[in-house]
C-alpha cells in the first residue's frame, strides 16, 4: 500500500518527468535544431541539466509505481521495472557527463561531442525497455487506476517507439519517417502517458 507521502512525490516526479521530456525535445530540435550535430556550447549544457531532473523523474516515478501497481503480488511488473529502473539510472549517471567534460580542468580522453555519443548508445535498447514497461503498467492496472487515455497513449507510444527501434535496428525506415514517428510516440504520447500516472498518484495523496 503506498503512502499519502510516496503517492505526493509520486505525482510531482511523474510532472517532473513529463515536462523535462518535452522541455528536452524543444531545446534539441528548435533552440539547437535538427541540422547541428555535436554538443552546443550554448544549449547543450541547458538540454544536459534538464536531461538530469527528467532521469530524476523518471527514476523515481518507475520506483514509485511498482508500489502504486502492487509489483509484490506481479511478477512482470515487479522484474520490467527493476530493469527500466537500472536503464533510467543509467541515463541518469550519464545527463551531465558531455558538459562535465566540456568544462573539465584536467585533459579529457574524449571531447564532448563523443562522450554525447557514447551516453547515448545505449538509449536504443533503454527506449524499448521504456516502452515494454508502458505496456506492463497498463496490463498491470486491475483496478483501472490510470484514466483511458492515459492507458491508450502508454499503448501508442509502446506501439510506436517498438516499431520504429524493431525497423532502425535492421536499417528498413527512413529518416524521414523515423522522425515524426519518434515525435509522436516519445514526445507527445509519452508525456501524456506519465501525466497519466502523475494523476494516479494523486489519488492517493
Amino acid at each position: 500500500m503506498i503512502t499519502s507521502a510516496e503517492a505526493k512525490l509520486g505525482k510531482n516526479m511523474a510532472i517532473l518527468a513529463a515536462i523535462t521530456t518535452v522541455v528536452s525535445f524543444f531545446i534539441g530540435a528548435v533552440l539547437i535544431g535538427p541540422g547541428f550535430s555535436g554538443f552546443h556550447p550554448d544549449w547543450s549544457p541547458v538540454n544536459n541539466i534538464v536531461g538530469f531532473f527528467q532521469g530524476i523523474g523518471h527514476v523515481f516515478t518507475i520506483g514509485l509505481c511498482m508500489k502504486l501497481f502492487g509489483a509484490d503480488d506481479k511478477p512482470n511488473l515487479r522484474i520490467i521495472s527493476s530493469i527500466v529502473f537500472i536503464g533510467a539510472t543509467m541515463q541518469l549517471v550519464y545527463s551531465l557527463a558531455p558538459t562535465a567534460t566540456s568544462n573539465s580542468v584536467f585533459d579529457p580522453k574524449f571531447n564532448a561531442s563523443q562522450v554525447s555519443a557514447i551516453a547515448g548508445t545505449g538509449n536504443f535498447v533503454i527506449f524499448i525497455l521504456y516502452a515494454l514497461w508502458a505496456l506492463t503498467v497498463v496490463s498491470s492496472d486491475g483496478e483501472s487506476l490510470l484514466p483511458s487515455w492515459a492507458s491508450m497513449s502508454a499503448r501508442g507510444a509502446a506501439l510506436l517507439i517498438i516499431v520504429a527501434q524493431a525497423l532502425s535496428l535492421f536499417g528498413l525506415i527512413p529518416a524521414n519517417l523515423w522522425a515524426p514517428i519518434f515525435i509522436l510516440g516519445g514526445v507527445i504520447l509519452w508525456p501524456i502517458f506519465v501525466f497519466g500516472l502523475s494523476n494516479v498518484f494523486g489519488q492517493k495523496v
